[in-house]
């Protein structure tokens, strides 16, 4: 694996892409989008988006080129309206039709609760992980995430995630994380897990 590093913004497409096709049949993303075709479009926007947000307000890293990335968000900084305008948001509206729109929305709403429920005080929020699956399986994605747990046990802070991927759970508790609640993203929608971890002392 190469050295993790910083996201470059000339590297934002390449990594636009990695997320794209490591989430292209995530249950999430599948019922959002359910139109296949028109999924990927969709999906490089937001993924974009997600980017651009967390290259102006947090913390990107990469590693292989770009083809495993992660977004961190840094205590006290949280996901605005304002922000996700900012960054391109509204080109998603031209991009899917109502349906998804409010999937999404509904999707978002649930996220939004529980990370509202579960985490008051400051904390590292890892936004999103994502490994081009033509390097799935070598250590990337668990790489990237270490490197930022690092920091935040530096810094004494816990972190949160959410996914909807039941077979990521004990990926994230093998590096410290435990469920906090679950939950339905919306009518007929897939579950999502919320997980936390404390800070944990250097020895």
């Amino acid at each position: 694996m190469e050295a993790i590093g910083s996201l470059k913004p000339e590297a934002l497409e390449r990594a636009t892409i990695t997320l794209e096709r490591a989430f292209a049949s995530d249950p999430l993303v599948t019922w959002i989008f359910p139109d296949s075709p028109r999924r990927l479009q969709a999906l490089r926007s937001l993924y974009r988006v997600q980017l651009r947000y967390g290259l102006r307000y947090g913390r990107v890293t990469q590693a292989n080129d770009a083809k495993a990335v992660a977004i961190w968000l840094p205590p006290g900084r949280e996901i605005s309206h304002w922000g996700m305008i900012r960054c391109g948001i509204l080109d998603l509206l031209f991009r899917t039709g109502l349906g998804p729109l409010a999937r999404l929305g509904a999707a978002q709403a649930v996220l939004a609760r529980l990370h509202q429920k579960h985490m008051p005080e400051p904390h590292w929020y890892l936004l999103v992980v994502g490994v081009d699956p033509e390097l799935a399986g070598r250590g990337l994605g668990s790489a990237l995430v270490k490197e930022g747990l690092v920091l935040a046990d530096q810094d004494s802070r816990p972190c949160y995630l959410e996914t909807s991927l039941e077979r990521n759970l004990s990926l994230y508790q093998r590096l410290g994380f435990t469920v906090l609640d679950t939950a339905s993203l919306g009518k007929g929608g897939p579950a999502a897990w919320a997980m936390r971890r404390e800070p944990q002392p250097s020895r």
